[in-house]
């Protein structure tokens, strides 16, 4: 029963994380600030056509990070200028 309120809890929670796409497809692989590789499920709202391997994005994301079941859901991906 914990796990199960742990992952309804993690799915209605939104954070953000910043860094680099560095993988497109059926899903988005983003290299992040701080080095590490992510991988996101895109969500039903993101315009996918707009973005571009190598673009600096901020991420909008449920789900927690490094998690292979369920993956995290990137609910918006916004371009930001690199730095």
């Amino acid at each position: 029963m914990r796990g199960l309120l742990t992952g309804i809890l993690a799915a209605l929670i939104l954070l953000t994380v910043n860094g680099v796409v560095n993988c497109m497809g059926d899903f988005l692989v983003l290299l992040t600030d701080d080095g590490t590789y992510q991988v996101f499920d895109f969500g039903e709202d993101v315009d996918q056509g707009r973005l571009e391997e190598g673009d600096s994005v901020t991420v909008t994301y449920t789900g927690e990070l490094g998690s292979e079941d369920p993956v995290p859901v990137a609910v918006s991906v916004e371009k930001t200028d690199a730095v």
